[in-house]
C-alpha cells in the first residue's frame, strides 16, 4: 500500500478525517527563518501536524475576529437605524453624534 493510497483509505475509513489536507504548511517560527515548508501529508510528522496545527489556528483566529467585526458592524447600524441599501459606516457616524 502506498501512502497516498494510505491516507486516501484513512479518509474513507474514518469520517472526521474526510477534510484531512493533502499537504500541511508548517510555518518558520520566526520571521528571520527560511519561509514555511510545505510537505505532503503522509510525510508529516507529529511536530510538523503540531507546527500545521498553530498556523491552521492563527488562521481560524483572523478569520473569526473578521467575523466578529462584520456582526458587530451591522448590529450597529441596524441599531442606529439603518436600512438594507444604507451604508454602514454612514449610520453608524451619524448616530454617534
Amino acid at each position: 500500500m502506498t501512502t497516498s493510497i494510505a491516507v486516501t483509505a484513512l479518509r474513507k475509513r474514518h469520517i472526521w478525517l474526510e477534510a484531512l489536507p493533502d499537504t500541511v504548511s508548517i510555518p518558520a517560527l520566526e520571521a528571520r527563518q527560511r519561509p514555511a515548508a510545505v510537505k505532503p501529508i503522509e510525510d508529516a510528522t507529529l511536530d510538523d501536524i503540531a507546527f500545521a496545527m498553530l498556523g491552521a489556528e492563527a488562521e481560524f483566529n483572523a478569520v473569526g475576529d473578521r467575523l466578529h467585526a462584520l456582526r458587530k458592524l451591522y448590529n450597529m447600524a441596524r441599531q442606529a437605524g439603518a436600512l438594507g441599501a444604507d451604508r454602514a459606516v454612514d449610520a453608524i457616524s451619524e448616530g454617534g453624534r
